[in-house]
């Protein structure tokens, strides 16, 4: 796992903030797994076999793994906090992986346009 990242304050960054700081596709990916390397023994246990996190190697399996823990429906409410905690932070990573694969594919000196709503 990496060393913690901290605000100029010393505050930790959240997952967020570090996934808004990625600037390629291999930083998303290191911070995808050092989240996944905080689910502790007793919630990886508590995921069904199927939403246990496998070896997540390129952006394809992040958006995979945050698709299924998000269409995922649970009726145990522990379980459900898990579950959602997990896919709202791959989901993030996975929209963040989006944007930096557009800017990429942008020919030089050319820059994403943004949308009104930004």
């Amino acid at each position: 796992m990496s060393v913690h990242q901290l605000h100029p304050q010393g505050q930790p960054l959240t997952w967020q903030e570090r996934l808004d700081d990625a600037a390629t596709e291999h930083d998303v990916l290191s911070v995808v797994r050092d989240y996944l390397a905080t689910i502790s023994h007793e919630e990886y246990a508590s995921l069904p076999p199927a939403l246990r996190p496998g070896k997540i190697v390129d952006a394809n399996d992040v958006t995979t793994y945050a698709f299924d823990l998000v269409r995922q429906e649970c009726h145990d409410e522990g379980l459900q906090h898990i579950v959602q905690r997990m896919g709202h932070i791959l989901s993030r990573a996975s929209i963040r992986l989006s944007q930096i694969m557009v800017v990429e594919r942008q020919p030089h000196g050319d820059q994403p346009q943004s949308s009104a709503g930004d």
